[in-house]
């Protein structure tokens, strides 16, 4: 659950610490003498000559032509020393059939007048196995509630190789219910300007009473702009692989359903009188089943943190009511994500990603927010795409954006067997967002754009945490901060 600074956030510090629940296998350790650090810049390698030893004062005084002088020996040269024995240190053997576990977690607590406290966090339970990179598996819990019953929980798993087969599997179960989304309408050109809530509420006969911060007039601009639903989801893809790195080619099939209900535990339907009742006046009750198909190409050479190499992807979904879905629509996803090595120490790398989205019929407004393939995000606003501006703000069928980082890792520890990596990150997120072809509904030469800096903490190369504070000339509702797993792309 991102934490934004539109919500009165009570962050907590990321926990930095893991356990490794099974240790590689090690051979035992000779230790090796105390002058062997200097014995080995003078040994030849052994499947090199030895090289003679150097002559010593007195061969040079006598010489090697030299005539020994009647009566007197002739001096004798030592024979050189063979070299030394050297006990090196053996290395760990790493057995590539064990099984480790490690894992890691991050904490969060939120509070906002409608949601109350809420508290929760992400725990990643990570298996290591033939050494496949970042890791075999993940399983990871998502856990969050709040005083007045807001939930999301969910539960993933994200396998490499699965099963022995070549490719991947992702698959979600995802709770969520929520009565503070954002629904400020479509386009690029929306207002959610408090002083539209409050000559709504005017218009309807409500009366501020200063003194009470809890007034029907309170009540109603504060609701004015957000939305009210619960939504249970789930989530399938896998990727098979056509063939390995270099240039890593994916056949993608997936699908992803939600069923959405309007409304909170208490009461049903969106809240009376709001901007999103205006579009949808009993709510957008009903079941969104989106098959997926498509097909990645991924040359990164790390996951976690790439520091050169590409990963692009191309895919269509689409619902109807074969698939199930009561909101018929067909959507297109175009990614490319590049990285630019600038420095190896310290690492900094030069990110990009670009992205394109298109849907064409009627989606409900949860998928009209989200983009497709293998990137389930909300869009434009939000901790994933438009930091700086609030979640769920520019909604629209026409998605075009991009996303830029200035990446460094400055420092890597070890603290009790786990490896930590601190570094920093300075980034833009940019769009163009339009209701439809026919009725763009903005400007569409009006660009969104945020920019921000980040602390990030990467742990054991496979769980990386990310701290982003962003602002926006397009949002009057920030600066965003959110504490988030996983680099943005």
């Amino acid at each position: 659950m991102p934490i934004s600074a539109s919500m009165v956030c009570l962050p907590i510090v990321v926990l930095t610490f893991a356990a490794a629940l099974t240790q590689p296998v090690e051979a035992p350790v000779e230790a090796a003498p105390a002058d062997a650090a200097e014995r080995i810049d003078v040994v030849a390698p052994m499947d090199a000559p030895t090289t003679p030893a150097t002559a010593t004062d007195t061969d040079i005084a006598v010489g090697i032509d030299s005539a020994p002088v009647v009566g007197d020996e002739a001096p004798t040269a030592p024979a050189p020393e063979p070299p030394k024995a050297i006990d090196t240190p053996t290395p760990p053997i790493v057995d590539p059939d064990a099984h480790r576990w490690t894992f890691a977690a991050v904490p969060t607590a939120t509070f906002n007048t409608d949601e109350g406290f809420g508290t929760g966090g992400v725990v990643s339970l990570f298996h290591h196995h033939e050494g496949v990179t970042p890791f075999r598996n993940e399983l990871r819990f998502n856990v969050f509630i709040s005083s007045k019953l807001i939930q999301a929980h969910a539960i993933t798993w994200d396998g490499i190789k699965p099963f022995g087969l070549q490719g991947r599997v992702y698959a979600r179960l995802r709770y969520f219910s929520t009565v503070s989304q954002n629904y400020c309408g479509v386009g690029n050109l929306v207002d959610c300007a408090p002083g539209t809530a409050d000559a709504e509420a005017e218009a309807r006969g409500l009366v501020d009473d200063a003194d009470n911060d809890g007034d029907a007039y309170d009540v109603f601009t504060r609701r004015y702009h957000l939305m009210r639903f619960i939504r249970p989801e789930a989530t399938l893809l896998y990727r098979h692989w056509l063939r390995d790195k270099p240039y890593r080619t994916e056949l993608l099939f997936g699908w992803r359903g939600s069923y959405t209900i309007p409304g909170d535990l208490a009461q049903r339907g969106p809240y009376p009188g709001s901007r999103y009742a205006k579009d949808f006046p009993v709510g957008e009750e009903g079941l969104s089943s989106v098959p997926i198909v498509g097909v990645v190409v991924d040359d990164r050479d790390d996951e976690v943190f790439p520091m050169r190499g590409f990963v692009s992807e191309l895919s269509v979904r689409g619902g109807h009511a074969f698939t199930g879905s009561q909101f018929p629509h067909v959507g297109a996803t175009a990614i490319g994500a590049f990285f630019f090595a600038l420095s190896t120490a310290p690492r900094v790398v030069l990110a990009t990603r670009f992205i394109g989205d298109v849907i064409v019929g009627d989606p409900s407004t949860e998928e009209l927010a989200r983009i497709g393939g293998t990137i389930d995000s909300i869009a434009f606003g939000g901790s994933a795409i438009g930091r700086g501006v609030r979640e769920h703000r520019y909604l629209g069928k026409l998605k075009f954006m991009n996303q830029t980082e200035l990446r460094a890792q400055l420092l890597d520890v070890n603290v009790l067997d786990q490896d930590l990596s601190f570094g920093t990150a300075l980034f833009s997120d940019s769009a163009i967002i339009g209701y439809d072809v026919a009725d763009f509904r903005g400007n569409p030469f009006r660009p969104l754009a945020t920019v921000g800096v980040s602390a990030r903490v990467i742990w054991n190369k496979t769980f990386a945490v990310r701290a982003d504070l962003a602002t926006s000339p397009n949002e009057a509702d920030g600066p965003g901060f959110y504490i988030i797993v996983n680099q943005a792309f």
